[in-house]
């Protein structure tokens, strides 16, 4: 299962970037992908309001359930993984 980033700021300047990269390289990076969203505008569209945030999102591209705070085994288990096998069976 792909799980894509997505690096938000409406203040990103010059190097921020980079910087974020660096930030992962450092503390690791889980991320399939990592998305840079420069003018915050993604996130507008998905209602972020606060990092970090997950958002599961099934293969139609709807979002089917969005936990606000980190991310722990716990969360993953008791949130995530139980959707997860739903939306493989047709539901969510």
């Amino acid at each position: 299962m792909p799980i894509i980033g997505i690096d938000w700021s409406v203040d990103h300047g010059p190097g921020e970037r980079e910087k974020a990269k660096q930030w992962l390289e450092r503390l690791g990076n889980p991320y399939t992908q990592v998305a840079f969203d420069q003018q915050g505008r993604t996130a507008i569209d998905f209602g972020v309001y606060a990092a970090p945030e997950t958002f599961l999102v099934d293969g139609q591209g709807n979002v089917i359930f969005k936990h606000i705070s980190g991310m722990t085994q716990e969360v993953w288990e008791k949130e995530f993984l139980p959707r997860i096998a739903a939306a493989g069976k047709g539901g969510a």
